[in-house]
């Protein structure tokens, strides 16, 4: 049940008067309860409780909400928030606990959290950003960037996941036919472990051979059952087979070629492999991130650690204009460069500041950029010219042709091409390339390109301060809720800091 709430301070014994000896005005907490309004939350989050049904609700939305913002902001587990709720006075004043009142269980804490869900949380982040853009802030040109978040979970190698899809199986027979379950050697096959740090490399290919045997032996006998919920789980460990083994010569061995979007652990099935570089894997996800030139966080969306960064720009772009202001200008690195982006974005009346991708130019011969496009043809370098072209409808691309009988008597034949004739793709969105290109070359470009590194710094404050290292969770969408509750945390610590400060924004 949902019964009006009174504000915090009334309800101590002591009265609100003690708080102005005991809170002290400089604290970080007593300046954002200064400066940003919290009671929306309970509004924006009443339908998500029974309002004439059940026991009285004695966590508030509200108080759960200001919980969390203290608990990020000291990187707190839920249980030394919950110690903290009790023990801290300054934490009690400020998210509303009575003083005589014992605090909540830390359970409260994840349930808040799960009942919100992504959505709630993510438009409660908007509501946040529209009291700090109608104080003046947060508006204007905008960067983005990715960061890469450390999966919560130990990650297994191939005979450890093929282990867990055994697991996983017998887990499921036990429930359905729990004869079969004994016969497949209970408990003591579902929870088997391997000790492979301890064998030699010989004798952990002949493991791997024993345990994709006994895996689809189980498997055989799985599919005998008529279970959903057991066909479900034969179709994970197919997977887990299918992206990890490979069968040569009638050996079996661990696939060598890479594949994508690969299954990494069942204890988190959302995490991915990705790379920060060439030289720099990691396991995980990525937080896609949008920040003001003032450095306040704008938006933010979470995926998988495989996503490529440039793929995220429409929807963090599209998600902060339909709930925020539209930004003039984005400034990234040259995963946002591509053509394709730089178009979408013109659609939207938005600016793309990006380095521009090189082209790929293996042979070292003659780049596609010594030829000159007009309206009705192409020039080579050496002053040739075609107007034979091909238009790809579905590609988008138009294709010039050089003849050979021209190329074959060309002095720059032998730095130009390979092949009889020289032929030249021209991209999609060309026209737009090319003014980006020429506008890369100016001093606008390289004063934008300063402003955009300020994210990095932001980037590290979340992860170093607060938590967003590594995901406290497992799954996407909680992971993501992680992100936007950081999110949250930056951003009213920022405004409380730069409202009334000596310093002013970009130079604080």
């Amino acid at each position: 049940m949902f019964p009006p709430w009174n504000h915090h301070q009334a309800t101590f014994v002591y009265g609100p008067d003690i708080y102005d000896k005991l809170v002290p005005e400089d604290h970080i907490l007593y300046k954002i309860n200064q400066q940003v309004d919290f009671s929306f939350v309970n509004e924006s989050c009443k339908d998500l409780y029974s309002q004439d049904q059940g026991r009285p609700v004695k966590n508030f939305p509200e108080i759960m909400f200001r919980s969390a913002i203290v608990q990020y902001m000291n990187d707190y587990s839920d249980r030394d928030m919950e110690e903290a709720a009790r023990y801290n006075l300054i934490i009690k004043w400020f998210i509303g606990i009575p003083i005589e009142d014992s605090s909540y269980d830390h359970s409260a804490l994840g349930d808040f959290r799960d009942r919100l869900g992504e959505k709630r949380w993510k438009k409660l982040f908007f509501i946040i950003l529209e009291q700090i853009e109608d104080a003046g802030f947060a508006k204007g040109n905008q960067s983005v960037d990715a960061t890469h978040v450390i999966a919560n979970i130990a990650i297994p190698g191939t005979i450890g996941l093929i282990r867990q899809g055994i697991k996983a199986i017998m887990e499921e027979i036990e429930k359905v036919d729990p004869k079969l379950y004994e016969e497949l050697g209970g408990k003591k096959t579902a929870d088997k472990k391997e000790k492979i740090h301890t064998l030699k490399p010989e004798e952990k290919k002949k493991k791997l051979v024993e345990v994709v045997e006994e895996a689809r032996a189980i498997r055989g006998k799985a599919e005998k059952l008529e279970s959903l919920s057991v066909k479900q789980k034969i179709e994970q460990l197919n997977q887990i087979l299918n992206e990890n083994i490979e069968e040569k010569n009638g050996k079996i061995q661990k696939k060598k070629e890479h594949v994508e979007d690969k299954l990494v652990s069942l204890v988190d099935k959302d995490a991915r492999h990705g790379a920060k570089s060439d030289s720099k894997p990691f396991t995980g996800y990525k937080g896609n991130i949008m920040k003001s030139d003032d450095g306040f966080v704008t938006n933010i969306i979470g995926t998988a650690g495989n996503t490529y960064d440039g793929n995220v720009l429409v929807p963090l772009v599209d998600e902060k204009t339909e709930n925020s202001s539209k930004p003039p200008k984005i400034a990234g690195d040259t995963h946002y460069g591509s053509a394709e982006n730089r178009y979408q974005m013109s659609l939207r009346g938005i600016t793309i500041v990006a380095p521009i991708k090189e082209d790929f130019n293996p042979t070292g011969l003659l780049s596609q950029e010594k030829f000159v496009l007009d309206k009705t043809g192409l020039t080579c370098p050496a002053g040739n010219r075609t107007m034979i072209s091909h238009y790809n409808e579905k590609e988008g691309t138009t294709v010039f042709y050089f003849k050979k009988e021209i190329c074959k008597q060309c002095s720059l034949k032998d730095q130009c091409t390979k092949q009889e004739g020289r032929t030249i793709t021209i991209g999609k969105h060309h026209e737009l390339v090319m003014k980006a290109k020429e506008y890369n070359k100016t001093q606008a470009f390289k004063d934008d390109m300063k402003e955009r590194a300020h994210i990095e710094p932001k980037n590290a404050e979340m992860k170093r301060f607060h938590g967003m290292a590594r995901a406290r969770y497992w799954g996407l969408p909680k992971v993501n809720v992680q992100f936007i509750i950081t999110a949250i945390v930056v951003n009213v610590k920022r405004l409380a800091n730069v409202i009334g400060s000596v310093c002013y924004l970009k130079t604080c």
